[in-house]
């Protein structure tokens, strides 16, 4: 038998050699790969899977299986080779598929045996997979079909030089635009599971601290090895995950695994000379020089060669283009662009300029990486015409073709700014947007409650089909004409719920064009309870050719002032035609909000001119009618305090306001109505400070103490309440109230445990009831018990330790799972209760077990502050005299 064993050994062991002697002769060739896909259309992609392997490998693969994310796969033929220095070729494998299931997120990926042999940051790399995979989503809310990121580098080979920086970017650019982050993960195995951290670290980690640091920029993609160790020359895998993201939302990714070489070598980097991001309008001609250089430490001349890479040179209209080449030391080459409106994007242009030299062991670059945006050019010719009580805003059209619409932005007053499009929005510089019209409308006519005396600004941007706007117009300033009425006061005389009312005067216009608008005249009023648009007639003036004749005062009886505002806006009229209508004007409307010992006193008013001051009156003594001036403020409220809770008060305000406009009364005041407030206690007091605790695991109490918050901050505190929880993480609950501000202490016990807790709350008067927010939390844990269970009983029934139990007192225990098995691993006995209480029979047929020694396994689960914690003991308890 033995003989057997050791045959069915040998055999396993000579199996598991010629296995992984074969599969190390036939599949140690993936140095790296990525997939990538474009939309071809009604959710069918192409799809392209690129690897790069060791070309003296006998592992080549003119096939490749890829798995769809959808249940799918399929074999891909390879379509082109391309044989590379270093003894490495880059393969290409393309195949299409639909996506019947529709909507849905899709993890596309194939899987090689094997990677690379000896490759340093992953343990037996001959053995193991090489694996990439692809995030697609398809979704209704993407705005579009999207493709995946695109590489315009292909890492076959890339080579690092021990004890030297190193640089690295994959030259990703998005052909939709979309933005791109980049991450550094671990590299993927057999159906591209990640590897453990027993099988993969990353370069840095591998023999740290010697390997220096292995960094990759979110933004830009570049990474930076800041010199791998002299002693760790050889092989390293990494994966970079590029994500997608569009309007701030994850739309895909991309992972690419790829080598690096590290040889012992005395060569630097060659360095290209800093370029600053920029920012061109679409149709502008953009030319930047580039410059790298050798580095001055290497060994010998290295020519340089200088190239470039990013989308801009990828799109179908207007790509950039770049002059690069070669020469020896220094290179400058120059790049060209003239974007068009289509160009247009939200997202930067990335461009990316690669400095390699000819070291002929290692070539070592150098990769600067350059912003571009592209805005689209401002509308220009903006102009502004007053029209009675409006203002017509008019441009030029936008030479975009792919324009959706315009908005018009309107400041009061014109606005200092620097013409930078590339950073500022109307909005940034204080402008409020007005309106939109569509494409094909180059004007807009502004009627939103424009007020004679006061400037008015506008500015245009235009909006592209793809949400983009333009620089904003030059602004263009302007006033409206005073060819209409305009309302100088609504002034509150009597406060009454029926019998109130309001004084309503207005001003008649000066600049009336008499000849387009000839008497006779006269006047319709309008008005709406509340605030709003004033359409409801309530009185029709005298008809007069003279103007200058014409009553410009109205007052308004017998309405409800109390209770609600009005307002009203005045017509002018040219025999029965409308000239135009004043601006509505609202009543100043006062509330009062109560609070402990003062009263907030509140108002709202809507009015076409300009309030510099109100001035808050009280009614002293209530009732009185002899209102007195107690404050006076530009804002819409005030805090009258030191008043006597649950006591009336009453006040009014008088605003003092202007129109900047000549020939209008100055200054405009006008009145509230009379509102009335009691004080009464909302404010709860200020959290007890400094609270403390402390406790006694013998006695199982705990001391709660706190300082007095009628001593610091507050003045009111009649009561206590305390708040409990025995766990972290679990929800409060009341506990108890102590009466008195001074009953700053209290005991808890009787809990079976001291874990918990806690946090205290002060409370006013019962009559007002207002609590405090929380004091800070205090918590206390158990001490460590201890819970010792004998080794022998003698359930004999003499009353001598008969029953089984732990050594008594014990503390803090909530339960246990306590088994007792015999010598054949049979369970005779079982609790949860601390206390155990065995008495020596079978749980299965009330016999006493029979002398000898049984096992136990024990769980105890103490409380403890995160909880009940389990620990578990295991021992022999001896059964002794049974009867």
């Amino acid at each position: 038998m033995i003989r057997s064993e050791r045959m069915v050994i040998r055999f396993l062991v000579i199996v598991s050699i010629i296995f992984a002697w074969s599969s190390s002769l036939l599949a140690t060739h993936n140095r790296a790969g990525e997939i990538t896909y474009e939309y071809l259309g009604n959710n069918t992609y192409k799809f392209t899977i690129t690897t790069c392997t060791k070309t003296s490998s006998e592992a080549d693969r003119d096939f490749l299986t890829i798995n769809y994310g959808d249940g799918q796969q399929d074999t891909l033929p390879r379509t082109n080779i391309q044989f590379l220095t270093f003894d490495s070729q880059k393969n290409t494998y393309i195949g299409q598929h639909t996506y019947t299931s529709g909507p849905g997120s899709y993890l596309v990926w194939f899987h090689d045996p094997n990677r690379n042999i000896d490759v340093n940051n992953v343990v037996n790399s001959v053995d193991k997979y090489f694996c990439v995979e692809t995030e697609l989503v398809i979704s209704p809310f993407l705005g579009g079909a999207n493709n995946s990121v695109q590489f315009d580098d292909c890492p076959c080979p890339e080579l690092a030089c021990a004890g030297q920086q190193w640089f690295y970017n994959s030259l990703a650019y998005d052909p939709d635009g979309d933005s791109l982050s980049y991450e550094l993960v671990f590299c993927k195995g057999e159906f591209c599971v990640d590897f453990s951290s027993q099988i993969y670290q990353f370069p840095d980690d591998f023999n740290a601290p010697v390997n220096g640091n292995f960094v990759i920029d979110p933004v830009t993609g570049t990474i930076t090895w800041d010199g791998p160790g002299p002693v760790t020359v050889g092989e390293y895998n990494v994966a970079i995950k590029v994500r997608e993201w569009r309007s701030g939302v994850n739309i895909g990714s991309v992972i690419r695994d790829m080598q690096i070489t590290v040889k012992p070598c005395a060569n630097g980097p060659p360095e290209i000379d800093p370029i600053e991001d920029t920012c061109v309008v679409a149709g502008t001609y953009l030319s930047v020089d580039v410059t790298a250089n050798e580095d001055p430490t290497s060994p010998g001349n290295h020519y340089i060669t200088l190239t470039s890479a990013g989308e801009p040179f990828n799109l179908n209209t207007n790509p950039s283009t770049f002059t690069g080449g070669s020469a020896d030391l220094t290179i400058t080459g120059t790049f060209e662009w003239t974007p068009d409106c289509e160009a247009v994007r939200r997202s930067d242009y990335t461009i990316n300029f690669v400095a390699e030299d000819n070291d002929p062991n290692v070539p070592l670059k150098d990769i600067e990486t350059w912003n571009i945006k592209v805005v689209a050019p401002q509308v220009t010719n903006v102009t502004t015409q007053p029209i009675g009580t409006t203002i017509q805003v008019s441009w030029d059209p936008h030479p975009c073709s792919n324009v959706a619409y315009y908005k018009i932005y309107r400041s009061s007053d014109s606005i200092a700014y620097t013409d930078d499009c590339c950073s500022s929005t109307p909005e940034d510089i204080g402008y409020s947007l007005v309106g939109t019209v569509n494409v094909g409308d180059t004007f807009y006519v502004d009627s939103n409650n424009l007020v004679i005396g006061i400037t008015y600004c506008y500015v245009v941007v235009t909006v592209l089909t793809n949400d983009e706007e333009s620089c904003m117009s030059e602004q263009i300033c302007t006033e409206l004409n005073f060819e209409v009425p305009i309302i100088t006061n609504v002034s509150i005389d009597v406060t009454d719920v029926a019998a109130g009312n309001d004084s309503v005067v207005w001003a008649r216009p000066k600049e009336l064009d008499t000849t387009n608008f000839p008497g006779p005249y006269h006047y319709r009023l309008y008005k709406t309870v509340g605030h709003g648009a004033a359409n409801t007639l309530i009185y029709t003036g005298p008809t007069n050719a003279d103007i200058t004749i014409l009553d410009t005062v109205f007052v308004d009886n017998s309405i409800n002032t109390q209770d609600s505002a009005h307002t009203y806006a005045v017509e002018l009229y040219s025999g029965q035609f409308l000239v135009g209508k004043s601006p509505e004007a609202s009543s100043i409307f006062v509330s009062t909000i109560p609070n402990d010992n003062e009263l907030n006193v509140t108002w709202y008013v809507d009015v076409p001119w300009i309030n510099d001051t109100f001035y808050v009156y009280r009614e002293t003594p209530t009732g009185s009618g002899t209102f007195n001036l107690i404050g006076i403020t530009t804002d819409t409220f005030y805090v009258d305090t030191g008043l006597i809770n649950k006591q009336t008060y009453c006040y009014k305000v008088m605003s003092d306001g202007h129109y900047n406009e000549d020939g209008v009364i100055d200054p405009l005041l006008n009145w509230s109505q009379v509102a009335c407030g009691v004080p009464w206690d909302y404010t709860p007091p200020c959290a007890p400070p400094n609270p403390q605790i402390d406790g006694d695991c013998d006695l199982e109490e705990v001391y709660l103490q706190w300082d007095n918050p009628n001593n610091t901050c507050a003045d009111d505190v009649m009561s206590y309440n305390l708040y409990y929880t025995p766990f972290t993480g679990q929800p409060f609950e009341y506990l108890t109230s102590l009466q008195g501000s001074s009953n700053v202490t209290f005991t808890d016990g009787g809990k079976g445990s001291i874990a918990g807790c806690y946090y205290i709350t002060a409370v006013d008067s019962a009559e007002y009831g207002n609590e405090s927010t929380p004091s800070d939390t205090i918590c206390i844990d158990n001490c460590d018990g201890v819970y010792e269970l004998p080794n022998v009983f003698t359930p004999n029934g003499d009353g001598s330790n008969d029953l089984y139990h732990p050594i008594f007192p014990y503390k803090f225990v909530e339960k246990v799972d306590f088994q007792v098995f015999n010598r054949w691993g049979q369970l005779v006995f079982k609790t949860e209760n601390p206390n155990i209480m065995w008495d020596g029979r079978d749980m299965e047929n009330g016999k006493l077990l029979s002398e000898g020694t049984y096992f136990f396994v024990c769980k105890i689960f103490t409380i403890k502050l995160a909880g009940l914690i389990p620990t578990e003991i295991q021992g022999t308890v001896d059964i002794r005299n049974p009867k």
